[in-house]
């Protein structure tokens, strides 16, 4: 269960870089776009991290 919920932060997180990668180019709103990089690079990790301790 937990590789399972650690590959779906994985998901989540590299859905959340490209649209704050977008909204921050399109919106020229650099603070938003730092935070949504931010937040989708820490659920990517905390889910490498958990895929990781499954295996």
């Amino acid at each position: 269960m937990s590789a399972l919920l650690g590959r779906l932060f994985q998901l989540i997180g590299l859905i959340v870089l490209p649209i704050g990668l977008s909204y921050g180019l399109l919106r020229d709103n650099i603070r938003v776009e730092v935070q949504l990089l931010g937040i989708g690079g820490f659920l990517f990790l905390l889910g490498w991290i958990l895929s990781r301790k499954a295996n």
